[in-house]
């Protein structure tokens, strides 16, 4: 899930599996000089199938603000979609 009022990724309700994310502004950045201290490094793909007609899905990483430990997000298969099946 998301926390709007820290702005960081918490843990998920039970049982539900998409929430909506608040418009997120992306700056590109070279990755020498992303601070990886309290981020998750969450896969951004293009549809919730993680890949589109030609197999291709993945798009960038976007760093999101955590408290939680990485290998956490990991396990639950944490990911942003462009595009939801709903």
């Amino acid at each position: 899930g998301w926390d709007i009022e820290s702005n960081c990724l918490v843990r998920q309700e039970p049982k539900v599996l998409v929430v909506d994310l608040p418009i997120l502004q992306v700056v590109p950045v070279e990755a020498s000089k992303v601070k990886h201290h309290g981020t998750f490094a969450t896969p951004v793909y293009v549809t919730q199938r993680r890949r589109n007609a030609m197999g291709v899905g993945l798009v960038f990483e976007a760093s999101l603000r955590t408290n939680e430990h990485r290998s956490h997000w990991v396990l639950q298969g944490v990911a942003l979609v462009l595009n939801t099946d709903a």
